[in-house]
């Protein structure tokens, strides 16, 4: 809890008299109105304190031993008529959250409690995959760090500390772990510490005060370039899943998108797939859902990539006839010779075993991804246009992870600034 920015949780009287001015209330002759509540008096009730008679009332704040059975708290005694004219803006700000209902009063809930409420509420809205990813950060860095700490203790510099700690020594086998996963990490408890603030748990996200160790530029994609592209697929013309790379390479459709497109989403005559769905694997569990952020979107397709997919899906339907009724018809692009989808796994190791014994860097299958990007880039199409075709919710994302890629050709721009006036 904070009152005038400054943290009640140092529990130190120096801190708390340094904010709560010595102003005596009203018929009161002790200068301090600040003193040392028991947890049995309540929020709000009258409280008998030495000469401070039953006319005067206190506010409950932080407790100062961990909020223990027998939490002590720090309470602000004023008067019950005088209360905002006598006492100091912190005095105003505790009545006022009251009469606004803003009051978050001492709960003795641990990160780890309030970590496993916050995940099953927020999966309602989260994708599984989202769901289990997050997951999968707080039982592994969140829980060990923090949980059993009590939420409303936590302060920016408790977390910050954390954060440090978790860099250098929170990977696997105490070794350092990267600044990427540290920055998720702090991302998931930041999330739920924003809900947190919303139940009125928490007065502020203390997350939003405490500071990651910075990572050492982006990371770094392995690309290929246009001629490394053309090799890899020159290398693999025996492969049955060619057809997927050449796909992958032309759209830079994601994993889950591959696998969840139908043919009914493919234009041949058009010229255009239309990303309408997702597959997602969590171990053997497959499951379909919107694609990421929700972005439907309308790529267009090269004629490479169209002459490609014509010879694919006539090869599939010589499957059908030859599987007869053993063959799944589920319409899916991405399939087995009887008809069934591939698993969204399986697909990224074959990606990596095609590449074997090409002098090719090796490169994710999420590399494509990437560069699609770059190669587009760097040919000077615009970066809306491609953001567009990624499924990006706003071009400043992918500015952000591929301004490297951008050709930074001041001279070009001269050149077409001279043409445009002087040779208009």
């Amino acid at each position: 809890m904070y009152i005038d920015g400054v943290p009640l949780t140092e529990k130190m009287w120096a801190i708390r008299r340094a904010i709560v001015p010595d102003v005596p209330g009203p018929g009161c002759e002790h200068r301090s109105c600040a003193v040392v509540q028991h947890r049995e008096n309540l929020v709000g009730d009258v409280i008998e304190h030495a000469s401070h008679g039953p006319d005067r009332t206190g506010f409950q704040s932080d407790a100062l031993d961990g909020g223990s059975r027998n939490s002590w708290f720090m309470t602000t005694l004023c008067s019950l008529g005088d209360l905002g004219a006598a006492h100091s803006p912190s005095s105003r700000w505790l009545r006022g959250s009251f009469q606004a209902g803003t009051h978050v009063s001492p709960q003795n809930v641990t990160v780890a409690e309030w970590l496993d409420r916050w995940l099953l509420a927020a999966s309602v809205q989260l994708k599984p995959s989202t769901t289990a990813s997050y997951r999968a950060k707080v039982e592994t860095y969140l829980k060990p760090a923090l949980g059993s700490e009590r939420l409303q203790a936590l302060s920016p510099a408790r977390l910050s500390a954390v954060w440090r700690e978790m860099a250098e020594h929170g990977g696997k086998d105490g070794r350092p772990l990267s600044p990427r996963s540290v920055a998720f990490a702090r991302g998931v408890l930041r999330k739920a510490c924003a809900d947190a603030v919303v139940e009125r748990i928490l007065e502020v996200n203390p997350v939003a005060g405490s500071r990651a160790p910075k990572a050492d530029g982006k990371p770094k994609h392995v690309t290929w370039t246009g001629a490394q592209q053309r090799a890899f697929l020159e290398g693999i013309e025996a492969s049955r899943w060619r057809p997927v790379w050449v796909l992958a390479l032309a759209t830079g459709l994601r994993r889950g998108e591959l696998c969840g497109l139908t043919w009914d989403d493919v234009d041949l005559e058009a010229g255009v797939v239309s990303v309408e769905r997702s597959t997602t694997q969590l171990g053997r569990e497959v499951m379909t859902t919107s694609p990421k952020n929700h972005e439907r979107r309308r790529v267009a397709l090269e004629a490479h990539t169209i002459s490609e997919l014509r010879t694919w899906k006539k090869a599939q339907a010589v499957e059908r006839l030859r599987a007869g009724g053993a063959y799944v018809d589920g319409g899916q692009v991405v399939v087995w010779e009887d008809g069934s989808p591939v698993l969204p796994d399986y697909l990224t190791k074959r990606f990596l075993s095609d590449q074997e014994g090409l002098k090719l860097p090796r490169m994710t299958l999420h590399g494509t991804r990437h560069t699609h990007a770059t190669t587009l880039l760097r040919e000077g199409v615009p970066v809306h246009i491609v953001a567009k075709r990624l499924g990006h919710k706003d071009a400043s994302v992918t500015l952000n992870v591929y301004a490297d890629a951008i050709p930074d050709d001041d001279t070009r721009a001269m050149d077409v600034f001279s043409r445009a006036v002087w040779e208009a």
